[in-house]
């Protein structure tokens, strides 16, 4: 006796007889298969002609017995009827009737030795076919890999390569893929052919083997059916697809247009097309996908229900950080405080912007870095931009000395000025401008403010300009007391022009002079 679902199957080697639904009395569905597989057990075991026919009764309920030789096995009644699956009370009983006679035959066939040493034989026959076959598979395959690199691979690379960049490499692994797949499958079916033929040969095993039919089949019907079911909508998500592409390649049209100048709308703005067009072709998509969901074979099933929540659960709960980044960088994008090619100072870090995204800025230093900034960080800092004003007088930046006061300011504000002259890359307009910004206990503090032409090479030309700045102080023999002046020293502390290229140093450049 085997539960299921429905109600208690009696099940005798292994082939379910009958599967009891209803009451009779007091005796239950479970009682009632129990008691037909004990009164079957005894009629096979006492079988003469094994006659199966069925009778119509009325007691205790209308309903059909079903007997072997005349003695009734077990009655079949309304309740037992599966109703929900078209069955009727003459249909069931002859489900019955049918599995009964199976039943019969392979009891006559488990008492008959010649008949299963029969049915062994068959098996070890079709056992070493089956070898056989697993064998020859396994060598065809190691045969097909090779002619295929050899007759398909080889020479499809050696003619594409030069046109579509396709490597031998690329297309040998897409050969195997081809191969294994076709091989496996055709195990399969050797494996399935195997199981049902070997199964079906022995009485024990032979509702098994039914079973494994019915179940292959069944998929197979189901599957051919989902498939031609399917047809019409695999036909509108298709056409979904085919809009929604050339949706996105006209708006890569318009705004590639408006990225490079060539078209202009007062509002949509040249620097941002490029982010507005990405952003459009994301919801042009996400729309189309919204759209095709409905339409994708399954999509009313309950477990495709079930994976869609847990699929959207899971991007809610690990999305959040991803969404304050994607939104950080519109806010950057849309106010326009960074660019593209611009030489900016985020914190620490100084560079040329080369890339802001919508989830990360990156700039390359001049320590040849890639630097990149998560967009959350970067809204929350300060951002110095110097390429943003530069083209309307260059880049602002000043440099700071402290001199003492026994030297006169009138001569430190022209040896700095005179300096900035001398140095490449320093405007002449806006002209350079010395500041006293503070006068210390022991010292005046003095501040060089200039403009660059080049902000990429600020570092290099304050680099220039120091080095100018010590040139001119020590000609005119005035010690920079920076950044501390405690008291004059006995001797100044400057270094005669004489002295401006000891070794290893080289004289590359003319000394200065008055």
């Amino acid at each position: 006796m085997k539960e299921s679902d429905e109600g208690y199957a009696a099940t005798i080697n292994n082939r379910e007889v009958f599967v009891f639904r209803s009451k009779i009395f007091t005796y239950t569905p479970e009682d009632r298969a129990l008691g037909a597989e004990q009164r079957i057990k005894r009629l096979l075991a006492e079988l003469s002609e094994g006659k199966v026919d069925s009778t119509l009764v009325n007691t205790p309920e209308p309903g059909i017995s079903i007997t072997i030789d005349g003695q009734q096995a077990f009655l079949v009644l309304q309740g037992d009827v599966n109703s929900l699956a078209g069955d009727t009370l003459e249909s069931t009983a002859n489900k019955a009737k049918h599995q009964l006679r199976m039943l019969v035959l392979e009891s006559r066939e488990l008492r008959d030795p010649k008949r299963l040493i029969h049915s062994a034989a068959y098996a070890a026959l079709a056992s070493v076919i089956f070898a056989a076959l697993i064998y020859a598979l396994s060598k065809s395959r190691v045969f097909l890999l090779k002619a295929g690199r050899r007759y398909i691979s080889r020479p499809i690379a050696r003619l594409a390569k030069n046109t579509t960049g396709v490597s031998f490499s690329l297309l040998n692994r897409m050969l195997r893929w081809v191969i294994n797949a076709l091989t496996m499958m055709l195990g399969l079916i050797f494996l399935y052919t195997w199981t049902s033929l070997v199964f079906g040969l022995f009485p024990f095993t032979r509702a098994w083997s039914e079973r494994l039919n019915d179940s292959i089949f069944t998929f197979l019907s189901e599957f051919g059916q989902g498939v031609l079911n399917a047809i019409p909508g695999l036909l509108v998500i298709i056409f979904i697809i085919i809009c929604a592409r050339y949706t996105s390649r006209f708006l890569h049209f318009v705004f590639g247009r408006i990225e490079r100048g060539e078209l202009h709308l007062s509002w949509f703005d040249r620097e941002t097309a490029s982010t507005t067009r990405k952003i459009m072709s994301f919801l042009v998509w996400l729309l189309a996908i919204a759209m095709i969901y409905p339409y994708l074979p399954g999509a009313n099933t309950e477990a495709f229900k079930g994976l869609s929540v847990m699929v959207g659960l899971m991007v809610s709960l690990g999305a959040s950080s991803v969404v304050g980044q994607f939104a950080s960088g519109l806010i950057l994008i849309y106010a326009k405080s960074l660019k593209q090619g611009e030489y900016v100072q985020i914190g620490e870090t100084e560079g040329t912007v080369v890339q802001i995204g919508l989830f990360a800025t990156k700039i390359h230093t001049n320590l040849r870095e890639e630097i990149s900034i998560p967009n959350s960080v970067l809204v929350g800092q300060s951002v110095k931009n110097f390429s943003r004003l530069a083209a309307g007088g260059g880049v602002i930046t000043q440099v700071g000395v402290t001199i003492g006061y026994d030297t006169p300011w009138r001569q430190v504000e022209a040896m700095l000025i005179e300096a900035a002259e001398q140095t490449q890359g320093v405007r002449s307009i806006p002209r350079p401008v010395v500041y006293q910004t503070a006068l210390s206990d022991y010292y005046v503090e003095y501040f060089l403010r200039i403009a660059v032409d080049e902000p990429r090479r600020r570092l290099e030309i304050m680099s220039e300009l120091h080095a100018k700045i010590q040139d001119v102080f020590n000609t005119y023999g005035v010690q920079i007391m920076s950044p501390h002046y405690i008291a004059d020293p006995a001797e100044a502390k400057v270094i005669q022009a004489e002295n401006w290229y000891p070794a290893p140093a080289k004289a590359d450049d003319i000394p200065y002079t008055s």
